[in-house]
C-alpha cells in the first residue's frame, strides 16, 4: 500500500487529499445534523409534553377533587391519549401516591410480560426528565402546596428519531454522493483553471453593482495576489454592509419614535382611546359628513360617579383599572361607527353619528346606564360606579364644535344634579343657569374681600333649660344679586374651589362673634359650625381652627362642629384623622342629617361624636307616617343607649316639640322657636324663647291664661 501511494502523482495525491477532506467534512456535517435534529425533536417533544401534561392536569382537577376520587372520569379522560402515537404511558396518582388510573399504549409495549412502571413518591418531582429514549413528565393536579394528585406522562421519542434518521439518510445520501462527485470534478478542474478566481472577482463586483447586495463575499483561496485582492474586496463590502445596517437600524428607531410620538399626541396612554385633540379632529370630520348626508349627530358627555372615592380609598392603580374597564364597557355598548374618546380624568365623550332620529342617541345612553348597573371587579374589590351623561345634538350642524361640547357638558352637570346614574338632554335654558353660575363664581371672591357674607344664628333649645346653644348659618347679601341662597352658592363654591376660603371666613368671624354672644347673654353658649367633605380633606383646616381658637381665647368646649354623614363616609380615613384632631383641641362633634345616609350604624361607633342631629325630613313627616315616627323614636333611643345627645332640627309645631320632649330629646331646633337671625337680634330672641320654656314648664296654676 505504501509503494502504491508513493507512485501516485502529485495531482492524484492532491485529488485524494481533497476528496478525503470533503468526505470527512460531509460525514461530520451529517453527524452534526442528525445530532441537532435529535436535540431539536427532543426539545420540541419536551415542550409539547409539558403543555399536554399541564392541560390534562387542569382537566383532571374536577375528577380528583371529588370524594371518593372519580376513577372512571379520570380513566375516560386518559383515553384521549390514544390520539398521540408516541405517548407510551399515562398514569394518575392520588395525593397519597397511589395509582388510580392509567393508559398504556400497547403498540409501544412489545412484550406482554413487561408491565408499566409505577413511580415512587421520591420520583414524583414535578418536571420533565429524559431517560433511555423516553421523556417522563410529572405534573401536580391542582394548585398550592398540597396538590390533589400527580399526572405522569411517558413519551417514547426513540422510534420517531430513528424513523427520522432513516428517512433523512434515504433522501440525503444520493445528494451527498452526487455533491461529492461534483466537488471532485470541480477540484480537478480548479487545478487547471487558474483564471477562474479572476472571473469570480469580476462577477462579484458586477453583481454587487447591480443588486446593491453587500452581503455577497468572495471565497478567498490561497495567499497569492488574487487572494489578497479578494480579501480586500470582502473588507470593503463588510464596511459598506455594516454602515447600511446601522443606517437601517437608525431609520427603524426613528420611525418607531415617530409612531410613538404620534400615538402620544393623539391617544390616551391608559385606555388607548383617542384623546381630546384627536377627538376634536374626528368630531369635525363627522360634522362635515353629517352635513353632506343630511343626518343628525349627538355628543354624549360622560362623567364617572364616585371616581374620586375609588382613587382616595383604593389607590390610583385601582382607579386606573376602573378607567380601563369603563372604556371597555362603553365600547361594548356602541356601534362600530361611533367614536369613543377619553377627555381627561374620569370624563369620556362619545360621538353618535348618522342619526335619523334623536331618540336613537337617548336609547344608546340608556343602554350605557343599564350596563353600568353591574359591578366592576377591581383586583380583589367589587365596586359599583354609575355614570352621569349629558346629551347634545348638532341640530343639523347649526352649532360649532366648542358649543356642542359645552352644551353636552352642561347637560351632564344637569344629570349629575338631578341624581347620579341619569342622563339629561341639553336645553337652551341650561345656558341661562350656566350664566348664573358664572356670575356667582365671579362674585364669590368679591364677596369675601368686601365682607358681603354674614352669619345668622338659630337657637338650640332644651325643653327644660331653654336656649343652650346656636347653629351658625352662612348668609350672602350680594351687592349685585341681593340675598343669595346657601343652597345655590355653596355647591358652586365647592365646585370652583372657594369653599375652603369661605370656611376660613366663617371660623374667624364666628369665633369673634361668639365672644360677643357670651358677653351679651352673660354665659357661655355652645355654637355649632358646619364643615364639608372639602374641609375634611383640606390639610390646613385644623391649623386655622387652632389659630382662631388662640386669637379668640374661646373655651374649645363651647365650639361644636357639625358634619354630615355623607361627608365623613366619602373618605372615612381622612375624616377620622380630622375628628381626632378636633377632639384633641377640646371641641365637640355632631353628626348632621343622621339617618339619611347608607352607613350610619356601621360607622357610628368609630366616630367620636357627642350629638346626633335628626334630619328635618323625619321630623316634618313623623305625624303623617308611622314609619317616619318610628325612625325618630329609634334614633333617640339609640343615642340614649350610646350616651349621646340628640338634637331634632326642623321642629315647626307645638305638637312636634311636645312629642320630642316626651321622648327625651335634649335639643330642639326649628321655626317653632325661631328662624336663623343676625347677631343683633339674638339677645331678644333668647329672652323670648327662655320665657316661653318657663311658661311651658310652669305648673298649670301659674301659666298665663
Amino acid at each position: 500500500m505504501g509503494l502504491m501511494a508513493f507512485k501516485l502523482s502529485f495531482n492524484k495525491k492532491l485529488l485524494l487529499l481533497t476528496s478525503s477532506i470533503v468526505v470527512f467534512c460531509a460525514l461530520i456535517l451529517m453527524g452534526l445534523t442528525l445530532k441537532q435534529y435529535a436535540k431539536l425533536y427532543q426539545d420540541n417533544a419536551r415542550s409539547d409534553l409539558e403543555a399536554l401534561s399541564f392541560n390534562s392536569a387542569q382537566e383532571l382537577v374536577q375528577h380528583m377533587a371529588r370524594l371518593p376520587v372519580d376513577d372512571l372520569g379520570a380513566t375516560t379522560l386518559l383515553l384521549k391519549f390514544e390520539r398521540y402515537k408516541n405517548i407510551k404511558l399515562a398514569q394518575v396518582y392520588d395525593n397519597e401516591h397511589n395509582l388510580t388510573s392509567q393508559y398504556v399504549n400497547t403498540e409501544l409495549f412489545l412484550s406482554p410480560e413487561v408491565q408499566p412502571k409505577q413511580y415512587t413518591k421520591q420520583e414524583m418531582i414535578p418536571g420533565t426528565t429524559a431517560t433511555k429514549g423516553e421523556l417522563v413528565s410529572v405534573t401536580n393536579i391542582g394548585e398550592g402546596v398540597y396538590p390533589l394528585g400527580h399526572l405522569v406522562l411517558v413519551l417514547d421519542y426513540n422510534s420517531v428519531i430513528n424513523a427520522g434518521v432513516d428517512a433523512f439518510l434515504f433522501e440525503i445520501l444520493p445528494w451527498v454522493i452526487g455533491l461529492l462527485l461534483i466537488l471532485l470534478w470541480l477540484t480537478r478542474w480548479a487545478q487547471t483553471a487558474f483564471i477562474s478566481p479572476l472571473l469570480k472577482l469580476s462577477t462579484l463586483v458586477n453583481t454587487v453593482s447591480e443588486t446593491k447586495d453587500y452581503n455577497l463575499r468572495y471565497q478567498v483561496k490561497g495567499d497569492d495576489e488574487i487572494a489578497q485582492l479578494g480579501y480586500n474586496l470582502n473588507n470593503m463590502l463588510h464596511t459598506i454592509n455594516q454602515q447600511n445596517i446601522q443606517r437601517a437600524q437608525r431609520d427603524k428607531v426613528l420611525k418607531k419614535q415617530q409612531q410613538s410620538l404620534e400615538f402620544m399626541a393623539n391617544y390616551d396612554g391608559l385606555t388607548e382611546l383617542p384623546n381630546r385633540k384627536l377627538f376634536q379632529e374626528l368630531l369635525s370630520q363627522e360634522l362635515a359628513h353629517n352635513v353632506r348626508n343630511n343626518t343628525e349627530l349627538a355628543v354624549l358627555f360622560i362623567d364617572l360617579d364616585d371616581f374620586k372615592t375609588v382613587n382616595d380609598s383604593l389607590g390610583h392603580p385601582v382607579g386606573d383599572l376602573l378607567l380601563q374597564q369603563t372604556a371597555v364597557r362603553l365600547r361594548a355598548q356602541l356601534r362600530d361607527i361611533d367614536i369613543l374618546a377619553r377627555f381627561g380624568g374620569d370624563e369620556f365623550v362619545i360621538v353618535v353619528s348618522n342619526l335619523e332620529q334623536q331618540i336613537e342617541a337617548i336609547v344608546i345612553a340608556d343602554r350605557i346606564l343599564q350596563s353600568f348597573k353591574q359591578s366592576f371587579k377591581l383586583q380583589h374589590w367589587e365596586f359599583n360606579s354609575g355614570l352621569s351623561i349629558g346629551i347634545a345634538f348638532s341640530d343639523r350642524n347649526k352649532v360649532s364644535i366648542s358649543e356642542l361640547l359645552a352644551n353636552a357638558d352642561l347637560a351632564m352637570y344637569r344629570a349629575k344634579n338631578t341624581g347620579r346614574g341619569n342622563y339629561a338632554v341639553f336645553e337652551s335654558s341650561m345656558q341661562n343657569n350656566q350664566h348664573r353660575r358664572l356670575i356667582i363664581v365671579n362674585q364669590l371672591s368679591y364677596a369675601l374681600a368686601n365682607d358681603e357674607f354674614e352669619l345668622h344664628y338659630q337657637p338650640k333649645v332644651s325643653p327644660i333649660h331653654g336656649v343652650i346653644g346656636f347653629e351658625a348659618l352662612l348668609r350672602w347679601r350680594s351687592s349685585f344679586e341681593g340675598m343669595v341662597s346657601p343652597a345655590e352658592f355653596i355647591p358652586i363654591a365647592e365646585h370652583c374651589g372657594k369653599i375652603n376660603d369661605i370656611t376660613r371666613w366663617v371660623i374667624n368671624q364666628g369665633f369673634k362673634e361668639l365672644n360677643t354672644i357670651n358677653k351679651k347673654l352673660h354665659k357661655d353658649m355652645v355654637t355649632s359650625f358646619n364643615v364639608s367633605a372639602f374641609d375634611i380633606s383640606n390639610k390646613d383646616c385644623i391649623q386655622y381652627i387652632e389659630e382662631a381658637l388662640k386669637q379668640s381665647k374661646l373655651d374649645p368646649s363651647s365650639i361644636n362642629f357639625e358634619v354630615t354623614e355623607s361627608a365623613y363616609i366619602e373618605n372615612f380615613d381622612k375624616a377620622s384623622t380630622f375628628f381626632n384632631k378636633l377632639i384633641a383641641l377640646g371641641c365637640d362633634i355632631s353628626l348632621d342629617d343622621f339617618g339619611t345616609g347608607y352607613s350610619s350604624l356601621s360607622y357610628l361607633t368609630q366616630v367620636p361624636a357627642s350629638t346626633l342631629k335628626i334630619d328635618q325630613q323625619f321630623i316634618r313627616n313623623m305625624f303623617q307616617s308611622e314609619q317616619e315616627r318610628l325612625i325618630v323614636d329609634s334614633i333617640i333611643s339609640l343615642a340614649q343607649n350610646l350616651g349621646l345627645q340628640v338634637c331634632a332640627e326642623g321642629v315647626e309645631t307645638k305638637e312636634a316639640f311636645e312629642y320630642l320632649a316626651s321622648k327625651g330629646c335634649q335639643q330642639i331646633q326649628g321655626y317653632y322657636f325661631a328662624k336663623p337671625v343676625p347677631l343683633c337680634e339674638l339677645p331678644a330672641i333668647v329672652n323670648e324663647i327662655n320665657t316661653k320654656i318657663e311658661q311651658i314648664n310652669a305648673p298649670d296654676a301659674l301659666k298665663s291664661p
